[in-house]
């Protein structure tokens, strides 16, 4: 009984602080929201903030069997896109990935 009664205590005391102290909750919420002039920005300033998707391609040419296992690799690219979903550039990085399965 005095388990709950602890419990329910502190359930109570934790509403307590969300409803007096609601901005802790929404601390976070300001940084999603960024209010600009569009007018001020022209379209080559759009493009250049626009953000590079990174996406790994296979290269099946660097596959190989090592000790019984088949070897792929995937090589990381940095890809630029318009607004339209066009690839603007593609620029390969320095990172790879590989995937070993058992050739059987």
């Amino acid at each position: 009984m005095i388990r709950i009664l602890g419990l329910s205590a502190l359930l109570l005391f934790c509403i307590y602080l969300v409803y007096t102290y609601p901005q802790n909750a929404q601390k976070n919420a300001d940084l999603e929201y960024l209010e600009t002039d569009a007018s001020v920005q022209n379209d080559n300033e759009i493009l250049e903030t626009i953000l590079p998707e990174f996406e790994y391609l296979h290269i099946e040419s660097l596959d190989k069997e090592v000790d019984g296992y088949i070897v792929e690799t995937y090589r990381e690219y940095e890809i630029h896109r318009d607004q339209d979903g066009h690839i603007l550039k593609r620029i390969p990085t320095s990172n790879y990935e590989y995937v070993r399965y058992k050739n059987y």
